[in-house]
């Protein structure tokens, strides 16, 4: 299944992915949906994007693109609110998130950064291809490039 682009959070339901985040003490969702409401953040400047699984409108994987705010790698995309539902994880869903936020991000973006917290997440990304860096605020780093035809 290929993840969607995502405009507008109102003809979605947030319910279940917001409870699940935070019952597992992750605020990501949650500040996702309320700085995109608030104007904060609605993954629209130039080269960002917000993407989606879902089933029917019930949202159950997100991640969205942003602009690397760190000059030093001004050229970047960063992946940000990355979250899957616990009963749809290890399904790929993860995977196709970045795997499409990736392609979209060329040619506007030279490479992606993360900021992981997590042992898992540090090898999932690892596993994509991102390559551990030491910079303040940023633990993973990929170069892009145009996709092999």
């Amino acid at each position: 299944m290929k993840p969607k682009r995502i405009v507008s959070l109102d003809a979605l339901d947030w319910a279940e992915i917001l409870r699940a985040s935070r019952a597992e003490g992750h605020n990501m969702v949650c500040r996702l949906v309320e700085e995109f409401h608030a104007g904060v953040n609605r993954f629209d400047a130039e080269g960002e994007l917000l993407c989606a699984h879902f089933l029917d409108q019930v949202v159950i994987a997100v991640a969205g693109l942003n602009r690397e705010p760190d000059r030093l790698y001004a050229c970047a995309g960063r992946i940000r609110r990355l979250y899957v539902l616990p009963r749809f994880r290890g399904k790929g869903l993860a995977r196709g998130l970045v795997a499409e936020l990736a392609r979209l991000a060329f040619p506007t973006f030279s490479k992606l950064t993360v900021n992981v917290g997590t042992s898992d997440a540090r090898g999932f990304y690892e596993c994509l291809g991102f390559e551990p860096v030491q910079h303040a605020g940023i633990t993973h780093i990929k170069e892009l490039g145009p996709e092999p035809s």
